[in-house]
């Protein structure tokens, strides 16, 4: 049984058209990108706003009997390293989570595509 190059050259570029035409696998390709973005950028200012927050460890305790104390400056840039610390982190978690649904969809586009394209019967010898 000889199997012709440019039957299945064809057949290969019919299904890479049918998958560039998906709804399903556009949308899961363009979450995968900023996913992969957010989780990159996330984790890299992770890093660098964690140094800053050891950095900025507050130093001074306040009296136990001050009910709204004073915040120094070092304690106000320790909270807001922290705060930036802490929104990083959700991008990163957002980030993953963007990946997985855009996989998510990439698959089931990919899935729905090759379940509906026509098959190539293969020829009996007979037939002729």
């Amino acid at each position: 049984m000889r199997v012709d190059a440019s039957a299945c050259g064809s057949q290969d570029a019919a299904v890479l058209h049918a998958l560039t035409r998906s709804g399903l696998v556009l949308a899961g390709i363009l979450l995968l990108a900023v996913g992969v973005g957010n989780v990159v950028a996330g984790q890299s200012k992770v890093a660098q706003y964690a140094e800053l927050v050891a950095a900025t460890a507050p130093h001074a305790a306040h009296a136990p009997a001050t009910l709204f104390p004073a915040a120094s400056e070092g304690e106000e840039r320790h909270e807001l390293a922290g705060a930036k610390k802490n929104f990083y982190e959700l991008l990163v978690t957002a980030g993953w989570s963007l990946v997985v649904l855009g996989a998510a969809l990439i698959a089931i586009g990919a899935l729905r595509t090759w379940t509906r394209m026509p098959r190539a019967v293969p020829r009996s010898p007979l037939a002729n």
